[in-house]
């Protein structure tokens, strides 16, 4: 059909006010871009986009069954006014509930346009409700943060299920929200009666619901709500951040938890930071885990506990993860996530000044007083403890420079090596009680990492009498079947030296016959003789997980973890119950490991129950929080070195210059200690 004869059926179908235009109008589309209007004719509701630029329906639609929306038709056109184009589609709606429309309209039009104006606006069911009980947008991204916790934290749901309770029972839904804002509103007058009304409405509305699931998430949603402390909602920033009271939400949740929770939503990222005690330390990492990041934090903030047992504060651990593939990451987007991160975690704690504690007016806080927080780098953070100091110092934070350790101004984990420096100081005693000295013995290692890593690469430059026979990093394997001691030393410190330390950089030529590098994700890899002797195989080919595998249960004095994952479990233990599935096909069980002794520099390489059976076959280990406490130990003296340095700063006893001089003056006592406290 041609152009002219389908303009003309269009024309048809329209009238004349449809073909035209107010200046008005078209003044606010000039401004805005993008507009969306309702409107009713002849007992027909229907929705006008009008825009700038031509727009799919692929990009509509769908958000238009967010809504629950029945269209019954569409039409696209375009009319010029002013000589710009003004592209306008019409939808024909099929609505039952048309007094629905008349309350929610101003909303619903703004939640189309800027939907169809901005991609990082989250398109969900959720719209439904904007619909149906008149909610905001900025109301649907605390419902949808409240949703994306919940599904990290109960592993037996998921946001889908979560969406449906929600949006089916509509008026519980809408009462939630108005429970969470009489508990926050800063605004808010009579607050403790409107909580008390609420909160019997709510428990009136779940008794009459049938379906025991709805009834769970429902019963569920509420618990969350009454167990939030502390909220930045109505700071109006993109971001939505709750401190959770858990030890109250616990119990419906599975095993140890922690008691305080710090939980961020932004449409970039989704971040988290556990408590086991107001006084509390533990690092932040950048995690890829996006499945189930929290089940990642919270067993790191697990062996945090017991890393902690050596000084006062107890455990803690924080995690973000990145709405973005990794390679559409650039530096400059990550420093903005940690930076926006950094402060949605401060938002939520309050601060010192001459001695009294001070809390943001628009806070409305149940819980005491909580003005202990302090950070640290952690896998992918290492270089940003500067930029958190920043934020501290920018905000006034009590702490300054003391707020995050390891900074310019500080103790450099990686510089130090003292986390890996602390684990093989650990494993030196199994080592001797073995009869065999690391820095006199040629000591066998099978390795998981690489030497770009802050503990792996630290820990295998530790002993030029590491005999590095096979490594496993993310990527690559590495097999050097019988190494030279001196040649294979210098490469290593060539490589953890050097700006690229991955395996791939190794220099070929120094490997032994047989050896070489290869891929974690081949299918299939001929082995040298060397190799078969190495592994015990008589085996032609294995793939590159199955190689894994072997590596990991060879027959040598030290299995090194400096690497990041779950690679051993109990030998009853299911993969499913773990986690972890960037690593699953490489998993061994404890019951197969030959290796004399563990050291662990890295967190969760084994299971708890792996490292009991491992232990009980005549294998040495400790948990991993003992083997590398280094860190955090170093950490807890310089954050405690620089509170008392800067409470003399400010009374003018010393000066800045002098405050810098002696935290660096002491950085070998501290070193020591730490390494004797792991000795131990």
């Amino acid at each position: 059909m041609e152009n002219s004869q389908f303009d003309a059926i269009c024309s048809q179908l329209l009238t004349q006010e449809d073909l035209k235009i107010s200046k008005e109008l078209f003044d606010r589309v000039q401004n805005e871009g993008l507009l969306t209007q309702i409107d009713y004719k002849n007992n027909l509701s229907y929705i006008k986009i009008y825009s700038l630029n031509d727009i799919y329906l692929s990009a509509i639609v769908p958000i238009l069954h967010n809504f629950g929306f029945e269209i019954v038709d569409e039409i696209t056109y375009s009319i010029v006014c002013e000589g710009k184009k003004v592209y306008i589609i019409r939808f024909n709606l099929n609505l039952e509930k048309n007094d629905k429309m008349d309350s929610s309209k101003n909303n619903i039009e703004y939640v189309i346009s800027e939907s169809l104006k901005y991609d990082y606006i989250k398109r969900t069911k959720l719209f439904s409700l904007v619909y149906n009980q008149n909610l905001s947008l900025r109301t649907i991204s605390l419902l949808s943060a409240i949703i994306e916790y919940l599904d990290q934290a109960v592993i037996s749901l998921n946001s889908e299920a979560i969406i449906s309770t929600l949006t089916k029972y509509d008026e519980i839904t809408h009462l939630f929200v108005d429970y969470f804002c009489a508990k926050f509103d800063p605004k808010m007058t009579k607050r403790e009666k409107q909580i008390a009304h609420l909160e019997e409405s709510i428990e009136e509305h779940i008794k009459n619901v049938p379906n025991i699931l709805d009834d769970k998430i429902l019963k569920l949603t509420f618990a969350l709500l009454q167990s939030l402390l502390r909220t930045n909602y109505y700071f109006q920033k993109e971001s939505i951040a709750f401190k959770i009271n858990t030890k109250k939400f616990s119990e419906n949740l599975k095993r140890l938890q922690p008691n305080l929770e710090s939980f961020v939503y932004h449409h970039n990222f989704y971040g988290l930071h556990l408590r086991m005690t107001n006084i509390s330390r533990g690092g932040l990492r950048w995690s890829d885990r996006h499945d189930d990041y929290r089940q990642e934090v919270k067993s790191l903030m697990n062996t945090q506990e017991g890393k902690n047992s050596i000084i006062i504060p107890s455990g803690a651990k924080g995690g973000f993860v990145i709405n973005k593939p990794k390679e559409e990451i650039s530096k400059e987007l990550f420093t903005e996530v940690y930076k926006e991160f950094i402060h949605n975690l401060l938002d939520l704690v309050d601060n010192v000044k001459k001695g009294e504690v001070i809390r943001d007016k628009r806070i409305v806080a149940y819980d005491d007083d909580d003005t202990y927080f302090v950070v640290a780098a952690d896998k992918g953070t290492a270089a940003m403890s500067d930029v958190a100091n920043s934020i501290a110092i920018e905000r006034e934070f009590w702490l300054g420079d003391a707020f995050a350790s390891g900074g310019s101004n500080g103790f450099g984990h990686k510089d130090l090596g003292i986390t890996a420096r602390g684990a093989l100081m650990s494993a030196k005693r199994f080592l001797i009680e073995e009869g065999l000295d690391m820095y006199k013995d040629p000591i066998s290692v099978v390795g998981i990492g690489s030497m770009n890593g802050d503990v792996f690469g630290n820990g295998l430059i530790e002993s030029p009498m590491f005999k590095l026979v096979a490594a496993i990093g993310h990527k690559d394997i590495f097999i050097d079947p019988n190494p030279d001691l001196e040649t294979s030393f210098e490469e290593r410190k060539r490589l953890f030296y050097s700006q690229n330390g991955s395996w791939s950089e190794y220099n070929k030529e120094l490997i032994s016959q047989g050896g070489g590098i290869f891929l974690r994700a081949t299918k299939e890899i001929v082995l040298s003789e060397e190799i078969k002797k190495l592994i015990g195989t008589s085996k032609r080919s294995m793939s590159g997980e199955e190689l894994c595998r072997k590596l990991l249960t060879m027959k040598v004095d030290m299995l090194f973890n400096g690497g990041v994952g779950t690679y051993v479990k109990a030998s009853d233990e299911n993969n499913l119950d773990l986690g972890d599935k960037q690593n699953e096909a490489v998993r061994v069980d404890a019951l197969d490991l030959k290796a004399r002794i563990v050291c662990e520099g890295g967190n969760l390489g084994f299971t708890q129950k792996a490292r009991i059976e491992y232990a009980l076959r005549g294998g040495k280990i400790n948990i991993d929080g003992i083997d590398n406490a280094g860190g955090v130990n170093t950490s807890d003296h310089e954050v405690n070195l620089k509170i008392l340095l800067n409470t003399l700063e400010v009374k003018g006893i010393i000066c800045k210059e002098e405050n810098c001089k002696i935290l660096e003056g002491l950085k070998e006592q501290v070193v020591n200690l730490v390494l004797w406290n792991n000795y131990e």
